[in-house]
């Protein structure tokens, strides 16, 4: 019982800390959850110790019902972190009904430790098994393989619980001293709470790492790949295509009159348009297509198929085309439109910095034979190879196998 206090004490500090002072702009829902839930277990197991040093009788029910509390608020805290749908909630009515049951049967009949065990390890198992399933069920793949390790280990603790139960049901006149259940259940209580701490923990790092990458990776604004990856995995697969005598198309796109845009109706607004645009290019392009935003107004998008460049890209004009955006301030209707420059390469032609030049000089060219529309461009000189074993090459090969 000391040990799963001082456990129990420690766990709930490290998620009191992670609430508090947290890494990221706030805390994720449940921390301070998991923090009372310990604080309960430590305080239950502190009242059932207390016999061992007062001579004073102190009645064991409080001691189970704050470690009931743990097991509900443990079930709450994992709901509420792992973001599951409120239908999960309707575990709690029947706990609700076993703990008032519980406190019934003991005001009433004095306390029976068999009837303590059933009632307690019924409630406990069935929050246990539902935290269970909801943490092998986790959404989040960057997540999943950790919280799948807290899920066994609430299984684990189920299954103690359900062999606890038993032996008094096989025992029914056994006294609390002959129990062997007793000690094994305090063990795997401790070790339940020294497994399930660090693993949330190790997740709520994973999490950390996860959006580390995506803000790294991904425009702020749009949500598309930024210039980085958009260059870097570009380059990677024009020199992938040109080793293999492929073919490569690239659409450079830029929002008619921006500056027109912001100017009268604000940077706020400009925003949104660039966000609608993006939208609207993310429905239109392939699963297969790289779609990056490189500059204020303007986005990449690198083709998975070259030969439904011609055809992509008058869509991607379309669809800008019949966009419509209200103004949040003024609710005024904003249209825009996209001038689009296509280029496309072939074989020993395809070369990235040259590619992308040819699609800037096409989108130019659009803009000067009067804006929304699409002008192309083909990239006929060779280029000299490029070293495969260059440290750009392996970081590049590296960033492509991340993406």
């Amino acid at each position: 019982m000391v040990i799963n206090i001082l456990i129990s004490l420690i766990s709930a500090v490290a998620f009191l800390a992670a609430a508090l002072r947290p890494i990221r702009g706030s805390a994720p829902a449940g921390l301070m959850l998991w923090s009372f839930a310990n604080l309960a277990t430590a305080a239950g197991f502190f009242v059932l110790l207390l016999p061992a040093f007062i001579s004073l009788p102190v009645p064991a029910l409080p001691g189970n019902l704050l470690i009931d509390a743990c097991a509900i608020l443990n079930f709450i805290a994992v709901v509420r972190y792992l973001g599951r749908p409120r239908s999960d909630f309707w575990v709690l009515v029947p706990a609700s009904v076993l703990v008032a049951v519980e406190i019934g049967y003991v005001l009433a009949a004095y306390e029976n430790m068999r009837v303590m065990v059933a009632l307690g390890g019924s409630l406990r198992g069935l929050l246990t098994i539902a935290a269970a399933r909801a943490l092998w069920t986790c959404a989040d793949a960057s997540r999943r393989s950790i919280a799948r390790i807290a899920a066994a280990a609430h299984g684990v603790w189920a299954c103690v619980l359900v062999a606890r139960m038993l032996w008094w049901l096989v025992h029914p006149d056994a006294s609390a001293l002959d129990d062997p259940t007793t000690a094994f259940g305090l063990i795997a209580r401790a070790l339940l709470t020294a497994t399930i701490t660090p693993c949330i923990l190790w997740m709520l790092t994973r999490e950390l790492d996860a959006q580390l990458f995506h803000y790294a990776t991904h425009d702020g604004l749009t949500g598309l790949w930024n210039r980085r990856v958009v260059w870097e995995h570009g380059a990677q697969r024009a020199e992938e295509a040109r080793a293999f005598g492929g073919s490569m198309a690239v659409l450079m796109i830029d929002v008619d009159h921006f500056k027109k845009i912001n100017d009268q109706y604000g940077h706020a607004a400009g925003d949104l348009v660039l966000m609608a645009v993006a939208r609207e290019i993310g429905w239109v392009v392939g699963q297969g297509d790289l779609v990056g935003r490189i500059g204020g107004e303007e986005f990449l998008i690198v083709l998975a198929d070259p030969d439904d460049a011609m055809p992509l890209a008058e869509r991607v004009r379309a669809a800008v085309e019949r966009l419509e955006v209200v103004d949040a301030v003024e609710q005024a209707p904003i249209g825009c439109t996209v001038s689009v420059g296509l280029a496309v390469a072939r074989g020993a032609a395809l070369g990235w910095e040259q590619l992308v030049g040819a699609a800037d000089q096409a989108l130019y060219a659009a803009k000067r034979e009067g804006r929304n529309r699409v002008c192309t461009s083909a990239v006929d000189a060779p280029v000299p190879p490029v070293a495969a074993t260059s440290g750009k090459r392996e970081a590049e090969t590296r960033l492509h196998a991340a993406l």
